[in-house]
């Protein structure tokens, strides 16, 4: 009996290294989805050098375009959620962002996502998708602090390292990760910090989770805290998410705000780790 079950997995074995084999032979890459939410990476403005732009201009299909660099690493493909500087997102999309997350992770040929998102509330989407996303594969959230049409615009090498990350194996695990400026944060811990600034991205007294040269990564850590496919947190079946309000305090504040809150919805939210 033994010798038979002994048999069996030699042969398991010797078909998978030559189905490995077989692929590497055939130049095949990695599956990657980018999904585009619009932003400032998606931006347009009138010259390179002008400061105003219109966010979520440019389709993913051009995003994709403008980096044909991202063919040698994946085989990528590109699905439109929203158009929307970050400015504006709310709950339906991402709700919809969330649930086709869950649906393309769950194709076994899928290797990971890319989404990519503008930065004013880029710490919000990516810390509800860390606790929503039910797949241990990479979920790389990416942007940039200058429009698609900048002088030395910065969004198509964060697009490029993004797929990298998501079609790298050893990013499986990680939770919902964000890349910028060549830094991978945890999208648990991070903030963004300035307005203007390509480094405008920080992860406070967590730190980095790794960082990335040209979509090859070194990573420092592994998020301890509870995200994805071990959160308790789902979404199936979820059409609208409760009202919860936050609350800056600050010396000699009325409390109206707070019984504001409490009389039409809920209080602060505890953002505790998980």
């Amino acid at each position: 009996m033994r010798s038979r079950k002994g048999l069996f997995w030699l042969l398991m074995g010797v078909l998978t290294l030559a189905n490995c084999q077989t692929g590497a032979a055939q130049g095949k890459k990695p599956k990657v989805v980018i999904l585009a939410t619009g932003g400032t990476i998606a931006g347009s403005a009138t010259s390179q050098t002008s400061a105003g732009y219109q966010s979520g201009a440019v389709a993913v299909d051009a995003l994709i375009a403008a980096v044909p660099q991202l063919k040698d690493i994946a085989e990528v493909s590109g699905e439109q959620i929203a158009s929307i500087g970050s400015q504006d997102m709310n709950d339906e999309v991402w709700l919809k962002l969330a649930k086709r997350v869950n649906e393309i992770l769950a194709k076994p040929d899928v290797a990971g996502i890319a989404i990519t998102h503008g930065t004013d509330t880029m710490e919000e989407t990516s810390y509800f998708l860390n606790l929503v996303v039910k797949s241990d594969k990479p979920v790389v959230l990416t942007g940039s602090m200058r429009p698609s049409t900048a002088m030395s615009a910065d969004g198509p090498l964060n697009i490029y390292n993004a797929v990298a990350i998501a079609a790298d194996p050893t990013a499986r695990g990680r939770g919902v990760l964000v890349t910028v400026d060549d830094d991978v944060h945890s999208g648990h811990d991070i903030v963004k910090t300035h307005t203007t600034d390509v480094g405008t991205m920080a992860s406070g007294e967590a730190g980095l989770v790794g960082a990335t040269l040209f979509g090859k990564q070194t990573w420092y850590r592994t998020p301890s805290c509870v995200h994805t496919s071990k959160s308790e947190f789902r979404i199936e079946g979820v059409n609208a998410l409760p009202r919860v309000d936050i609350i800056y305090a600050h010396a000699n504040m009325s409390p109206d705000m707070v019984t504001s809150a409490v009389d039409h919805g809920q209080g602060p939210r505890d953002r505790r780790c998980g």
